[in-house]
């Protein structure tokens, strides 16, 4: 009797090491694809992803809403960027399927999605449900800009990694003394000093938020300058201190 090998249209693997990849599609009878892996290697093992885009295999990850969004305590700021941009899409795309909401878990999925990455998030609740539902993402996915991928791609891995973002803010001092650096508090009007001498030609950086301002004196407070924050998160802001 004829024996006819099993029929196998396509596999999968998981997990997989770089190395194992490499090693598997030397000679595959049937190369995979489909590799499921952890959420962590999109943004912090590139040269497996590379090596999958290069070899078209598909990326499903897991880990996504735990993995992400249950670092958001850590993380503040970066979740913020995930707040805001759910409820700004929400006020643009006005959707009226009923029951369709956005939140941080939906700009999330959309996001992977965008990057066709495909996801595997488990619905706890009706509200999981909801939020993670065709409707919700097909609404959500046509008004993704440039921008919101760009803030997604800083705020995504520091979420992953539980670190927050700030604005990185450069001070110059372009006088021929030194000088004092004060942030300004929005409530009471209070300068607090947060640098206390600059020197002629020296340059400091000060972790800040967009929004805020500073206020630079010289040793006499003879030259007094503000300066306000308005770059965003991730980015870096320079001033220069000069008459």
């Amino acid at each position: 009797k004829e024996v006819h090998p099993p029929i196998i249209v396509s596999i999968g693997v998981s997990n997989f090491e770089l190395e194992d990849m490499k090693q598997l599609m030397e000679n595959p009878r049937i190369p995979p694809h489909i590799y499921q892996g952890n959420a962590w290697a999109l943004f912090h093992d590139p040269y497996l992803m590379d090596y999958l885009r290069e070899h078209d295999i598909f990326f499903q990850a897991y880990a996504v809403m735990n993995g992400i969004l249950g670092r958001r305590n850590e993380s503040p700021n970066a979740f913020n960027i995930l707040s805001n941009m759910s409820r700004d899409l929400m006020a643009t795309v006005h959707s009226q399927e009923e029951g369709t909401i956005f939140t941080e878990a939906t700009v999330l999925l959309a996001y992977f999605l965008h990057s066709n990455v495909g996801v595997i998030p488990r619905a706890a609740s009706s509200s999981h449900q909801r939020e993670n539902s065709p409707q919700a993402l097909s609404a959500i996915l046509p008004h993704l800009t440039t921008s919101h991928i760009q803030q997604l791609e800083l705020a995504i891995p520091a979420l992953m990694k539980g670190e927050d973002i700030h604005i990185s803010v450069s001070f110059m001092n372009a006088l021929s003394s030194p000088i004092q650096i004060h942030w300004l508090n929005p409530e009471t009007s209070e300068e607090v000093l947060v640098s206390n001498n600059i020197h002629p030609g020296s340059v400091e950086v000060q972790k800040s938020h967009p929004g805020h301002r500073f206020v630079a004196y010289d040793p006499e407070r003879s030259v007094r300058k503000e300066f306000l924050v308005d770059a965003g998160y991730g980015e870096m802001q320079h001033f220069m201190v000069e008459l």
